[in-house]
């Protein structure tokens, strides 16, 4: 999917890793749990480069975070003028329709917010 930056907008990829809840004694996971962080981030951000490469005339910039989504993409949707948020539709029926940090973000942030589900996959 080719970018056509009409207005001159620019795409700012967030992505928020947030750390799995583990037993305080687990500390031997420390080492694991920076190698999935790690290997997540450098995925997401090998993606971002072939959108950059896909879309040389749009502004595409990317930021890595570890927190909870939510209050990340609340406080990085400060000067945005659209939200957009992913939806796995894990969680039940409900979150068929919209993901718990898309509803979080939803009733957080003051700008529009467009919440989008992946492709349905063909076989």
């Amino acid at each position: 999917m080719t970018l056509v930056p009409a207005r001159g907008a620019r795409l700012h990829a967030v992505h928020v890793w947030r750390t799995p809840a583990v037993s305080p004694y687990a500390l031997a996971g420390d080492g694991v749990l920076m190698d999935l962080y790690q290997e997540d981030t450098r995925a997401v951000a090998d993606g971002v480069d072939r959108w950059r490469a896909e879309n040389p005339d749009v502004e595409i910039t990317h930021a890595a975070w570890v927190g909870h989504p939510v209050s990340v993409l609340t406080e990085a949707a400060a000067s945005a003028d659209l939200v957009v948020v992913g939806s796995r539709g894990l969680g039940g029926f409900a979150a068929a329709i919209m993901g718990s940090v898309g509803h979080g973000v939803l009733h957080h942030v003051t700008h529009p917010v467009a919440v989008v589900r992946p492709r349905a996959r063909t076989a």
